[in-house]
């Protein structure tokens, strides 16, 4: 019995396991279902997924093209109209047309134009774009050809000047040069014939009447103008042209400043650079400028020790003169001269000190040759093409030469044998520390004192360079002189009497007449040299004398005719009557004056200390603090003064010898009554000024001038120097006239 229970339970454990094993089973198969159905149920989420994910793409893509289909329309619809369709290829191909034209009218070659479009694709794209700019401007407009036709006739304006400078000068057209177009003008008869004036004002006549034409009979646009969408297109196009100009200064196609204005013109074209000196003023701002910066900058230069030499007990005077346009041309090999046109100039070469001077431009720019030299300062961290003569300098003072010897006690004078406006002089060197200064208003000229061309001979600087010396009693004086014989232009033809040294050139075997012209101006200007050195030999005064050129001609020199030295140096001398050794070697026109102050042992203001100290420091390093202490001086918070300029605007003397009036008289000549007025110091800018009115003065000899007036029972006159621009320089005291 207890077997078959024993039986009956294994088996019905058997069962229960079978049932349980079957069970297990079946849960098993039913979980493998439900995972089953659930990766069915996700693959079907996914491929829902995917397929609403396609037909969202699908829809995007479809959206883009129907986006795309609807802008064709309309640029179809817009272009479907004559108008419109000459209106978009005007704007597209009219400013690439008037890039061609600027640059083959400011390189003066049909090629080289072309040429600039290839060699330099970036810069082509950048100045048609600034084009297309003032191009646009005419869809504001319903006389578009009218606007097109200025927009157009600006441009090759522009380009017609900058290519008539540059065959002038040498120098590219500068923002700078629109605010001398009063100096220009004065000048003008010097550089183009009376007959190039007279056609030049009948094409102008011609031009402008041509424009009246066109804007009263020209065609208008009929439809209406839609000018907020023509606005946002320009403004779109404004935006592009400043992207694009952003990456071309970034990846360097095109650069920011230039050292070298005729090769930027060359390399990034003229409407680019043009735009860029309006825009390019002053020193540009160091990215490390600080007040702390420059007083750690003050305190190193102070705490530096450098060799200088020991103040001498008596100083000497000094004479500097900048000579214009003035350099050896026999450094030119492709010329050949019938003799040695600066025979005394090469002779002071070989006896006393001499080297090249690094000058910051090339067939013009006088003035900013002799801002480096006077104040030490680099020109190449002021903007492009600008004259400090015309900017900053009309209204801030600045440390020169001329202030940092007025320390040792010198008196400083300012010579120069053309107007006193010129380049602003007769503001900027009062700002400068000049006490005195001599213009050709002041000097007693006849017709042989004057070239070919016009310009005043500098061998009448002697005369007044020896009265500025008489000025003072002890014997200390700067005089500094700015000659204009060796200016420009240097006619291509021969001229009778500027022949007496033949030129040729080398490689044709012709006459080269430009060349030969100012080829005999600077042997005259040599023989003044000569001149000069004996007058202060005989004066017995110590005395050092500097000469420099200012820059090379404007010649059309090329570099590869150089035998020696660079088209940016020109030669230098330094002559004294005191036995001593200045040689300074080759060096920067604004390393100059700390050179000569350094020899005197003069340590004085804050720029001059600075290049003593520092010049011989890594270059990156010591033009970087130089930069910082310019823009400080000029245009920051003057931290190098502790914030207050210390020098003051000079109460400049014009001329060194007073213009007196000795008697007035009356005169009756073919029933017109003449008022003369006698004096000392007369010359060809004497004024006569009666009651406070100015009358039209005929000069008669250097001590008499006349002018038609009836005279009252008492007049107050006086005489009154006066240059070509109308401008009142000084005037004698008054004369009380109580007739004859």
């Amino acid at each position: 019995m207890e077997n078959t229970e024993d039986i009956f339970e294994e088996k019905t454990e058997e069962i229960i396991e079978e049932e349980r094993e079957e069970a297990a089973a079946e849960e098993s198969e039913k979980e493998k279902q439900e995972e089953a159905a659930e990766e069915s149920e996700k693959e079907k989420q996914e491929e829902a997924a995917d397929e609403s994910e396609a037909g969202k793409k699908q829809g995007f893509f479809r959206k883009v093209w129907t986006g795309i289909k609807k802008g064709y329309s309309y640029f179809n619809i817009f272009f479907s109209t004559k108008s419109n369709l000459y209106t978009g290829l005007i704007v597209v191909l009219l400013p690439i047309a008037l890039t061609l034209a600027v640059e083959m009218i400011s390189r003066a070659s049909f090629l080289e134009g072309f040429r600039f479009l290839f060699q330099h694709p970036v810069a082509f794209l950048v100045n048609v774009l600034i084009i297309a700019c003032t191009v646009l401007i005419a869809l504001l407009f319903k006389r578009r050809v009218f606007v097109y036709l200025i927009v157009s006739a600006f441009w090759i304006v522009m380009g017609c000047i900058n290519r008539s400078l540059l065959n002038r000068r040498v120098t590219p057209f500068t923002a700078t040069d629109i605010f001398m177009v009063k100096t220009g003008m004065r000048i003008a008869d010097k550089y183009i014939s009376p007959a190039s004036i007279v056609v030049m004002c009948v094409v102008a006549v011609l031009g402008v009447a041509f424009l009246v034409f066109v804007f009263l009979k020209g065609p208008k646009i009929k439809e209406e103008i839609r000018r907020v969408r023509n606005a946002v297109v320009i403004a779109a196009t404004v935006a592009v042209t400043l992207i694009v100009l952003s990456i071309a200064l970034d990846t360097n196609q095109i650069a920011r400043t230039f050292n070298n204005l005729p090769n930027a013109y060359k390399a990034y074209g003229f409407t680019y650079c043009f735009l860029n000196s309006v825009f390019d003023n002053g020193v540009h701002r160091p990215s490390n400028y600080s007040d702390q910066e420059i007083v750690g900058l003050i305190d190193d230069t102070k705490n530096k020790e450098i060799q200088l030499d020991e103040p001498m007990e008596k100083m000497p005077n000094i004479v500097m003169i900048q000579l214009e346009s003035f350099f050896d041309i026999t450094r030119m090999d492709n010329f050949s001269f019938s003799r040695d046109p600066i025979p005394y100039f090469r002779e002071l070469m070989e006896t006393s000190n001499s080297g090249y001077l690094e000058v910051p431009s090339i067939g013009a720019g006088t003035a900013n040759t002799e801002f480096e030299v006077l104040t030490g300062m680099n020109l190449a961290d002021f903007g492009s093409g600008e004259i400090p003569y015309k900017g900053v300098l009309l209204k801030e003072t600045c440390e020169s030469i001329a202030y940092d010897l007025e320390s040792s006690g010198y008196t400083s004078h300012a010579i120069h044998n053309n107007d006193a406006t010129f380049y602003q002089r007769h503001t900027v060197y009062p700002n400068l520390g000049f006490d005195t200064f001599t213009s050709m208003e002041y000097m007693q000229l006849t017709r042989g004192d004057y070239t070919k061309g016009w310009w005043v001979r500098d061998r009448v600087l002697t005369e007044h360079i020896a009265n500025c010396l008489d000025y003072t009693e002890d014997g200390k004086d700067f005089v500094f002189t700015v000659s204009v014989e060796g200016h420009g232009s240097y006619p291509n033809y021969n001229v009778p009497d500027m022949n007496s040294i033949r030129v040729t050139d080398t490689q044709t075997g012709e006459p080269a007449y430009s060349a030969q012209f100012y080829t005999n101006l600077i042997n005259d200007m040599d023989n003044f040299l000569r001149d000069l050195v004996q007058m202060l030999t005989e004066r017995g005064e110590d005395t050092i004398l500097i000469l420099y050129g200012d820059h090379l001609p404007s010649l059309n020199l090329e570099q590869e005719h150089m035998t020696d030295g660079t088209l940016m140096q020109t030669n230098y001398v330094v002559w004294n009557n005191m036995g001593l050794d200045l040689d300074y070697g080759d060096i920067e026109a604004y390393q100059l004056m700390p050179h000569l102050l350094g020899s005197l042992g003069i340590r004085t203001g804050v720029i001059n200390s600075y290049h003593q100290t520092h010049m011989k420091d890594e270059e990156a390093d010591y033009l970087r603090g130089l930069q910082n202490l310019e823009y400080d001086l000029l245009y920051g918070g003057k931290a190098a003064f502790g914030g207050v300029n210390p020098y003051k605007t000079k109460d400049i003397k014009f001329g060194v010898k007073d213009i007196e009036i000795t008697n007035v008289y009356t005169d009756v000549i073919q029933d017109e009554t003449y008022l003369y007025v006698r004096g000392e110091n007369v010359t060809g800018w004497s004024m006569i000024n009666v009651n406070g009115e100015y009358y039209r003065t005929e000069f008669l000899d250097f001590h008499r001038v006349r002018c038609k007036y009836e005279p009252l029972p008492q007049d107050e006159v006086f005489l009154a120097q006066v240059g070509d621009d109308k401008y009142q320089l000084s005037r004698s005291e008054s004369y009380i006239y109580e007739g004859n």
